[in-house]
């Protein structure tokens, strides 16, 4: 039996609201390795471990999908380059979604104001 996960982060929403279809959803996960440590290379260790200990990684997924679109991104925590790296993609994700609920808020505007433009026309 493998070594259980135990999640520091466990998230898993629907993205639609109830009564929309297609199925999207978000799945972020992280794993707490708190109290694990230096551990044999899962794939080299067969029970009796004499090879030397190793770091690992969390295990994470930051899944996003919609219909039957799916994006899975990867986050490196093996030096501290990568993981300003991993934090700095985070941070230009979430900053590209505020960005993009304004514009898409604002648009909202406009294409009722272009309705009510055509409701006069078709008077």
């Amino acid at each position: 039996m493998g070594i259980p996960y135990h999640a520091r982060v466990d998230e898993r929403a629907f993205l639609n609201l109830p009564g929309f279809h297609g199925g999207a959803y978000v799945v972020a996960y992280v794993e707490d390795t708190s109290e694990l440590g230096p551990r044999c290379d899962r794939y080299d260790c067969d029970g009796d471990c004499s090879h030397p200990l190793e770091n690992f990684e969390a295990r994470t997924i930051l899944e996003i999908a919609d219909c039957s679109d799916r994006i899975n991104l990867e986050f490196d925590l093996t030096t501290e380059l990568r993981r300003a790296n991993s934090l700095h993609k985070l941070d230009t994700l979430i900053t590209a979604l505020r960005l993009f609920r304004a514009g898409l808020a604002a648009e909202f505007e406009q294409y009722e104001r272009r309705a009510r433009e055509l409701e006069e026309v078709d008077e």
